[in-house]
């Protein structure tokens, strides 16, 4: 199950669940996107069946009884005889089979295996090959804690077996309790189960389902690993290699969730760190005497839940909480190796984990001899502990004074960074306030009309002779990356985006040599700064992915530097930049909703700084707007227009609030809520914001640029609606005009505007100029986005469009089919273009006498429709209409 589909699962399960018993199975079967596999596990979550139960029916009951009873006949009886072994009786049931112990029949000498029988009614090809492979893996192994393999074959009857060593024994679990085995002990028993996952990933073997009742202790207290029935073969060169796809299907239904890895859970690649994992859980359930996560009365879905989402309690803190004073009693001697050891095996991120099952046995032999693990960072005092804990009595009192000695000295030491720092940063600000007032002032200086014989000066002018004189500019480099970031800021904001982008690459060099050589190198606030700046940059030239890749790589850092010394306040401000910008990125990469979960972050954290007063109120009450037109732009596009145009709204009211001159967010606010308007037929008043936002673009901006290019594509869709085709081609044709003199050709907003302008001159019946701007559209899509993307299925749908209208309905299908298939990869969230898409996919189908299979999108499409705009809308009923005419 990927990622895209259990958000979708949750989603459902939370509305759903807020629904009266009887509603909650048509809204989850009529948002589900007619998936099974979502309606089955949220049901499942819910608590409804799958399936309506029909009333007991006698001749169902005794016919399902029949065939199940000549199905299981054939299963082995005590007495028969499986090569030189006679079946004594059964010892196990699992889903698919039985286990039966069985004795050698020579007298000679006393043997007794294991026998696992396929039952008939799961003989399938899938099963079988699935049997055979466990007999090949197990047939490779030969390790003391492995259960040996002493044979294989079929019966008479054709049933698949496998003969087993037999293991009379407990789990490891319970014999850890029913012994009262220490924590030491337990570690023992550990190291074994260690020894058998080595020596498999060592043959190449990853086992996949390591858990307690796959882990028996014998009398001896020897530890056998069992069950390699799903394990995989890490290079598999048998004949069947291509049949994974299906071992991974398969794989999927066998699979334990409760002990299974997040990558498992999402069906990703499986490796050797997904059994250090499965360690993990084992060694948490054994120092703990409780599994990793509570799975008690849970559901499959809910445990994958825990499993993707929830972070695992350290096994002390679960020592702690418990009721067994003998279990809480291990909590001291959990607490801090231990602890640090089963939590990286128990990452969510595989990379983040123990690289091998040989590291994470060197760090419990580490921990055992006390010597510092690998895991934990080598700091001074640490060391200095495990070096007491490793010394014997007679050298204790010697160890204890130079703890002591040491201890002093560092709490001083501390002291003393505390006072520095805050003296260094104090004279750091005032240094770097004085040092950037005294260029700006020179640069106005330059600017200055006494100088000019009263000409008049561009800001652009100003900008250039600022850029010249910080290159020559002779300064600390931190103070240079400063000014750096601040200009590319503001030539970013007029489109002069190559200016901008060679300032970025000189603050990026500023920024590397402050690192080397900077008073103030331990400022991290740099790398924000110019983080932020440049995703800001990528995403203005259309470089959306890196835009993406680098916000991620932010946030990621921005989690780290937390705990290394950055201020909460200085926490906040760059939070509230990076989920801002990941939400812009999301957008621009066509994930919707999850740049709706950003954008809320980004609001919810300035208002909560903003309400509590501090550090930074003022810089945040300036941006706040901002922020609730981000969340209402998301809005709109996730379908909830309602709540986009008060969110819009309320974002206009704040910003006019602030009694400052009409400012471009001023702007970006009232086109946002045109086009919101629009898509709530509300043209007129969509028409007064639109011109309003477009107005104050040109009063600031210069012809061209990106904001005013955006603002007549918003009026140039408003006439559109109204049919006023005409005038809206030709804001069109400006807008291409436009972006390829500020952006260039190649820039993914002049593939936008062809795409636009192929869909008006299919209105207007003009359809060989729009085959011409479609064609163009479409290639250009494809050289900027090779893998993919939401841009790419929108101009496929109107190709689609296109050929419906020209009566080519084969190339309709076939160009539909791509932008579905398109929109599932790249743009899975519900929307207007997956409506529109299904709509006209249906329509081909109709056409095509593909009646049944046509009603399927057709019920898609207006479903999504009804929820965006209910029925009287205006989007509802022109391809309701569409249809309605093709089934004729």
């Amino acid at each position: 199950m990927d990622q895209q589909k259990w958000s979708l699962i949750k989603d459902l399960f939370n509305h759903a669940q807020t629904l009266p018993k009887e509603q909650q199975r048509g809204y989850v079967t009529e948002h589900s996107n007619g998936d099974s596999e979502i309606i089955a596990n949220v049901l499942e979550m819910l608590g409804v069946d799958d399936q309506k139960q029909s009333p007991p029916n006698l001749t169902n009951i005794v016919a399902a009884t029949a065939s199940d009873l000549l199905l299981d006949e054939q299963v082995l009886r005590v007495g028969d005889l499986v090569e030189h072994f006679e079946v004594v009786g059964p010892i196990g049931e699992g889903g698919m089979g039985s286990v039966f112990l069985a004795k050698r029949k020579e007298n000679d000498f006393e043997q007794f295996v294991a026998i696992k029988v396929i039952h008939r009614k799961h003989i399938t090809s899938q099963n079988v090959r699935r049997f055979r492979r466990e007999r090949q893996i197990l047939a490779s192994l030969n390790h003391k804690n492995i259960a040996s393999f002493i044979g294989g074959g079929e019966t008479q009857q054709g049933q698949p077996y496998i003969i087993l060593e037999y293991v009379k024994g407990l789990t490891i679990t319970q014999y850890c309790q029913q012994n009262n085995l220490n924590i030491e002990l337990r570690i023992e028993l550990f190291k074994q189960v260690l020894a058998a996952v080595i020596y498999a990933h060592q043959n190449l073997i990853v086992h996949r389902d390591i858990k307690p009742s796959n882990v028996l202790v014998n009398a001896q207290g020897e530890v056998k690993l069992l069950d390699f029935g799903i394990a995989k073969l890490i290079q598999d060169t048998s004949e069947n290699s291509n049949t994974s796809g299906d071992f991974t299907q398969e794989f999927a239904r066998v699979l334990t969730p409760a002990n299974a890895s997040p990558e498992q859970v999402l069906g990703s690649n499986i490796t050797t760190r997904s059994d250090v994992y499965g360690l993990g859980a084992l060694l948490m359930h054994l120092l703990t005497d409780e599994p990793v996560f509570d799975s008690t009365d849970s559901s499959k879905s809910s445990i994958e839940s825990m499993i993707l989402d929830s972070l695992p309690v350290r096994p002390s803190v679960k020592c702690m909480a418990c009721d067994d004073e003998n279990i809480r009693s291990r909590a001291k001697a959990l607490k801090g190796d231990l602890d640090t050891i089963v939590m990286k095996a128990l990452q969510k991120e595989p990379e983040r984990r123990y690289s091998s099952t040989e590291h994470l046995l060197e760090d419990i032999i580490r921990h055992q001899q006390n010597y510092p693990i690998s895991a934990k960072p080598d700091s001074v005092t640490y060391r200095v502990s495990k070096f007491i804990q490793r010394n014997t009595l007679s050298t204790l009192f010697v160890s204890l004074f130079v703890v002591s000695l040491l201890s002093a000295s560092i709490i001083i030491m501390q002291q003393s960074k505390v006072i520095q720092q805050e003296r260094d940063s104090a004279v750091q600000q005032a240094f770097v306030a004085k040092e950037t007032a005294r260029f700006m002032t020179n640069i106005f200086d330059a600017a200055s009309p006494n100088v000019h014989a009263g000409e008049s000066i561009s800001v652009k002018s100003v900008l250039d002779q600022a850029a010249t004189d910080l290159a020559n500019l002779q300064n600390d480099p931190f103070i240079k990356a400063q000014l750096s970031i601040t200009l590319a800021k503001v030539y970013n904001q007029l489109g002069e985006y190559q200016q901008s982008s060679g300032l970025i690459e000189q603050a990026e060099g500023y920024v590397s040599e402050s690192t080397r050589t900077s008073v103030f190198s331990g400022d991290i606030s740099l790398k924000y700064l110019l983080g932020n700046e440049k995703g800001s940059l990528l995403l203005n030239t259309g470089q959306y992915k890196e835009a993406l890749q680098l916000f991620s790589a932010l946030s990621a850092d921005l989690a780290r530097d937390q705990f290394q010394g950055l201020s909460s306040d200085n926490f906040d401000l760059y939070y509230i930049w990076i989920e801002h910008g990941l939400g812009s990125a999301y957008s621009y990469n066509g994930l919707e909703e999850k740049a709706l979960v950003h954008y809320q972050n980004s609001l919810t954290r300035s208002e909560q700084v903003i309400a509590m007063g501090k550090v930074h109120v003022d810089e945040l009450t300036k941006d706040l707007a901002s922020r609730y037109f981000g969340l209402g732009h998301s809005l709109r596009h996730t379908g909830d227009f309602a709540a986009s145009s008060e969110v819009l709204l309320r974002g206009i009211e704040i910003e006019k609030s602030l009694n400052r001159p009409p400012s471009l967010d001023l702007a970006h606010g009232l086109n946002q809520l045109a086009s919101t308007l629009t898509k709530l037929d509300e043209f007129d008043k969509a028409e007064v914001y639109a011109l309003e936002g477009l107005q104050i673009r040109r009063d600031i901006l210069e012809y061209g640029h990106i904001e005013i290019i955006a603002s007549t594509g918003m009026l140039s869709n408003i006439y559109a609606k109204q049919k006023q085709f005409s005038k809206s081609i030709e804001m069109r044709k400006d807008m291409l005009d436009m972006v390829e003199q500020a952006l260039g050709i190649e820039h993914p907003f002049y593939a936008t505007v062809m795409n636009a302008l192929g869909k008006l001159h299919i209105l207007v019946s003009d359809y060989d100029s729009a085959q011409s701007y479609l064609v163009s559209s479409h290639q250009k899509f494809i050289r900027l986005f090779p893998e993919g993307h939401k841009h790419i299925a929108d101009v496929l749908t109107t190709l689609g469009d296109l050929a419906l209208h020209q009566a080519q309905n084969d190339e309709a299908l076939m160009t539909l089919s791509k932008a579905l298939k398109m929109l599932a990869e790249k743009a899975p969230d519900i929307s207007h273009l997956m409506a529109k898409t299904n709509a006209l996919y249906g329509i081909a189908l109709y056409r095509d006498n593909q009646g049944e299979k046509a009603l399927e999108y057709e019920t898609k499409a207006l479903t999504i429709l009804k929820n965006l705009y209910g029925e009287e809308g205006n989007e509802y009923q022109g391809l309701y209409q569409r249809i309605q005419a093709a089934k004729l």
